[in-house]
C-alpha cells in the first residue's frame, strides 16, 4: 500500500498536469532541464549545516569536472573515509545543487567526507561520457587521496538512479582493470538493466512518479543510435561476473518501475558472494530518496544508508 504522504504527493502532481502543467518529456533538454532541476532542489528538505564546503574541479577526459566536498559536523580527524556521490537525473538532468540537501544529510549522519560529482550530461554528452567522468572522478581522488583528506582504501561510491547506475558500473570497470576498488557502494534504487524490463516496470510505469514515457524520454537522449545495450557500462546487471566486486548496500522503493532489477543486482551480487545490505522501503517511489521536503520516508532512508556505510567503516 502506498504511504500516505506519497498518495498526497502524487495527486498533487496529478492536479498541475491536470491544470496545464507540461511534462518534462515534452519539453526540448533547454527548457525542462533548468525547470525540473529548480523544482528538484525546492523538493529536498532545508539543508543542514556541516562543517564546511569546500568547491573544486579536478581533471576529467573531456575537461575539468566540477564537484563539492562535504566535511561532517563534529569530526577532528584529518583524514576520515570518503562516499564519492553521482546524483540521479536520468543522465539528462540533475546537478551538485539538486543532492546538495541529501549530501549533507549523509556526510552528517555517516560522519564521512562526500564528494558530490557533476558528471556530463547527455544529450550534449551522450553514452559513454557519463561513465568515463564517473571513473575519471573516482581514480583521481582514490590516487590523490591525501589531498582531499581520506585514504585510498577508504574511499565508497554511491548514487541515486543513474548514480546508482554509475557507481555499480564504476565498480566493475575499477575491477576489470586490475585497479584498487573502491571500499563499498552505496546504490539507491540503481538502473541496472537497459534490455530486459523487469515486471515492475510494466506494472508501476504509470502513474506513480517516474513514468515509462519518462524513462524512454531520458533513456532517448542517453543512448545514441547503435548503443549495444547489453554492454555492462550500460547494464551493469548483464556483467557476466560479479564475484570480487565491494560489498553493497541496495535500496528499492516498492512502487517503483526500477524496484526489480534493484533487487536483482542484490540478488545477483549475493550469489556472486559479495556481502550485500538489501533494503526495501515497500509503501514509496523513486525519487523519494532526495524529496524530503515531502516524504519523510526519505530522510529515513538517508539516515539508513548513511548508517549503513558508517557501521561498515567502523568495522
Amino acid at each position: 500500500m502506498l504511504d500516505a504522504e506519497v498518495s498526497f504527493f502524487l495527486d498533487l502532481l496529478e492536479k498541475a498536469t491536470a491544470a496545464g502543467r507540461p511534462k518534462l518529456s515534452d519539453l526540448p533538454v533547454s527548457v525542462g532541464r533548468p525547470a525540473v532541476d529548480r523544482m528538484s532542489c525546492e523538493g529536498e528538505a532545508d539543508p543542514p549545516d556541516v562543517a564546511r564546503v569546500v568547491d573544486g574541479a579536478l581533471p576529467g577526459p573531456a575537461g575539468a569536472i566540477a564537484y563539492r566536498r562535504y566535511w561532517p559536523l563534529g569530526v577532528e580527524e584529518k583524514t576520515i573515509p570518503t562516499l564519492v556521490y553521482y546524483h540521479g537525473g536520468g543522465f539528462v538532468i540533475g546537478n551538485i545543487e539538486t543532492h546538495d540537501s541529501t549530501c549533507r544529510r549523509v556526510a552528517n549522519k555517516s560522519r564521512c567526507q562526500v564528494i558530490s560529482i557533476d558528471y556530463r550530461l547527455a544529450p550534449e554528452h551522450p553514452f559513454p561520457a557519463p561513465v568515463d567522468d564517473a571513473l575519471a572522478a573516482f581514480r583521481h581522488i582514490r590516487d590523490n587521496a591525501a589531498v582531499f583528506d581520506t585514504s585510498a582504501d577508504r574511499i565508497a561510491v554511491g548514487g541515486d538512479s543513474a548514480g546508482g547506475n554509475l557507481a555499480a558500473v564504476v565498480c566493475q570497470l575499477v575491477k576489470k582493470a586490475g585497479e584498487a576498488m573502491p571500499a563499498f557502494q552505496m546504490l539507491i534504487y540503481p538502473a541496472t538493466d537497459s534490455v530486459s524490463h523487469a515486471e515492475s516496470r510494466r506494472a508501476k510505469g504509470e502513474g506513480y512518479f517516474l513514468t515509462q514515457e519518462l524513462m524512454d524520454w531520458f533513456f532517448g537522449h542517453y543512448a545514441p543510435a547503435g548503443t549495444d545495450l547489453r554492454d555492462p557500462r550500460m547494464s551493469p546487471l548483464l556483467s557476466a561476473d560479479l564475484s570480487g566486486l565491494p560489498p553493497a548496500y541496495v535500496l528499492t522503493a516498492g512502487y517503483d518501475p526500477l524496484r526489480d532489477e534493484g533487487l536483482a543486482y542484490a540478488t545477483k551480487l549475493r550469489a556472486a558472494g559479495v556481502r550485500t545490505v538489501y533494503s526495501e522501503f515497500p509503501g514509496t517511489i523513486h525519487g523519494f530518496f532526495s524529496l524530503t521536503r515531502f516524504l519523510r520516508q526519505g530522510l529515513v532512508a538517508n539516515d539508513e544508508a548513511a548508517g549503513v556505510l558508517a557501521a561498515y567503516f567502523s568495522r
